[in-house]
């Protein structure tokens, strides 16, 4: 049996509601309008016309905050709304490999990282290579380039604060101009010839790919290992 303000009692298993039925009945109980649901949570009346009319469910996050908003358990808003438990499990499990695919991607830019760390200190070079080595080597770089930019379309920007964000792009430019000094890059120099405006121009791409490699190296570490904890 749940309490609700104004002396009212309501036995919810009695009804055998699903959760849209719920959030009905537990905004009715308390004299609310889907406006000033809407304001408690956070959210827009919209949202709450959506979980209300079965067309959308909030997150687990969302779920803890309406059930001390209503002062019920998590029991009692997904019993018997079996559509909604598979709904969250399918969730999970689509956030599962999420996680996973995150993990493995910076695993390998991990590797590139040190790669361009090497390569920035003259220690590995693919000139330095025979031509089947080179081959590889040139591969698993243009593997690695890929990864960089996979890599941040599989981060959760919606955890990382304003200040890391900002921290990061600070970061990636700092590296970008550092990189380019040690490598000489001038991108228009002799640009009449073609050849040199390519190879300058290559140089650069990678140079941006480097910075970018090393910053999420730094900066998506705290989201790699929580992730990989999950």
């Amino acid at each position: 049996m749940n309490y609700f303000p104004g002396n009212q009692f309501v036995n919810v298993e009695d009804y055998n509601m699903e959760f849209a039925q719920k959030m009905k009945e537990y905004r009715n109980s308390h004299g609310w309008t889907q406006q000033e649901v809407a304001e408690k949570l956070n959210v827009s009346r919209k949202t709450i016309s959506s979980w209300e009319n079965k067309r959308s469910y909030p997150d687990i996050f969302m779920l803890v905050q309406i059930s001390d908003l209503y002062h019920v358990t998590l029991d009692d808003l997904l019993r018997e709304d079996h559509e909604m438990i598979n709904n969250y499990k399918k969730e999970h499990a689509t956030d599962a490999k999420k996680d996973r695919a995150f993990v493995n991607s910076y695993w390998i830019n991990i590797i590139g990282s040190i790669y361009f760390m090497l390569n920035s200190c003259g220690l590995v070079r693919l000139s330095m290579l025979p031509d089947g080595w080179r081959w590889l080597l040139g591969a698993l770089v243009g593997l690695v380039i890929v990864n960089a930019f996979c890599l941040l379309s599989q981060t959760n920007w919606q955890q990382l604060s304003k200040p890391t964000k900002l921290g990061m792009l600070a970061t990636g430019v700092v590296l970008a101009a550092l990189l380019t000094r040690i490598f000489s890059i001038n991108l228009f120099h002799n640009a009449s010839s073609s050849y040199t405006f390519g190879y300058g121009f290559g140089q650069g791409f990678t140079v941006g790919v480097a910075a970018l490699s090393i910053t999420e190296l730094l900066w998506l570490y705290a989201q790699f290992n929580q992730r990989r904890n999950a």
